[in-house]
C-alpha cells in the first residue's frame, strides 16, 4: 500500500512538472507573440545574435543586459526579467543600433515599446526615476507644447534632497543668466504632428 502511495505521488509530480512546463512554455510564446506586435518588435525572431547592437551602444556601460541579451531573453520569454531591465531605460534614442543592424531590427523603437509596456503593468523596481522622468516630460510637453526645463526638474527633483536642490539651482542660476533657459514656461500652439505623438503616447500609457 504504501508503495502505491508512493507511486501515485511520483505521478502526480510528474503531471505537475508537464503542467508547469506546458505553461511556461506558453507563457513564453504569448510573450514574444505580443512584443512582435509592438513597434520594433515585428522581426525580433530575426536576430542572429551578431552584436553589432551592442557594440554600438553608447550606453551600455550603464545596462544590467546589453541590447543584443534583453532580444534574446525576449525570444526565451523572459517577462520579469526584461521588463524590469535598467537596459530599456538607459537607451538614449540614439538609433545607431536600428540603423546597422544586418537584420533591420529597430531595436530604439523595441526599446520605447518595452519601456511602456514595463509602465503599464509597474514593473519599475530596477528603474528608479526613469519612469517618473518620462511621464513628467510628456505632462510638460503636453501642457506647453515644448519642453521647460525648469517645469520638468521640478517634478523630477527629490525635495527633500537639499544638496541637490541648491546644486540644481546654482545651475538653473547660470543658465538662466545666459540666456539659455527662462524661468516661466511659454506655450506654443501644437503641431498636428506632434498632437498626434502624444495623443499615441497617452493611449499607449493608459
Amino acid at each position: 500500500m504504501q508503495h502505491n502511495m508512493q507511486n501515485e505521488q511520483d505521478e502526480y509530480s510528474k503531471g505537475m512538472k508537464l503542467v508547469i512546463s506546458l505553461t511556461t512554455k506558453r507563457a513564453r510564446r504569448d510573450f514574444v507573440k505580443e512584443i512582435m506586435k509592438v513597434p520594433g518588435g515585428e522581426n525580433i525572431l530575426d536576430c542572429i545574435q551578431c552584436g553589432v547592437c551592442t557594440g554600438s551602444c553608447p550606453t551600455r556601460f550603464a545596462m544590467d543586459y546589453s541590447p543584443m541579451q534583453i532580444i534574446k531573453m525576449i525570444q526565451l520569454g523572459m517577462r520579469e526579467k526584461v521588463l524590469s531591465s535598467s537596459t530599456i531605460w538607459m537607451c538614449s534614442d540614439c538609433y545607431t543600433c536600428y540603423t546597422r543592424c544586418p537584420q533591420d531590427i529597430n531595436i530604439t523603437s523595441l526599446m520605447m515599446s518595452l519601456k511602456n509596456l514595463a509602465m503599464t503593468e509597474n514593473i519599475v523596481d530596477n528603474a528608479k526615476i526613469k519612469p517618473k522622468f518620462h511621464k513628467a516630460f510628456f505632462e510638460v510637453v503636453n501642457k506647453y507644447g515644448r519642453l521647460h526645463e525648469p517645469t520638468l526638474l521640478a517634478k523630477i527633483l527629490n525635495k527633500t534632497d537639499l544638496g541637490n536642490l541648491f546644486h540644481n539651482a546654482n545651475l538653473g542660476l547660470r543658465l538662466f543668466r545666459k540666456g539659455k533657459i527662462g524661468i516661466l514656461p511659454v506655450k506654443i500652439k501644437q503641431t498636428k504632428d506632434l498632437t498626434t505623438i502624444l495623443e499615441k503616447t497617452s493611449e499607449e500609457e493608459s
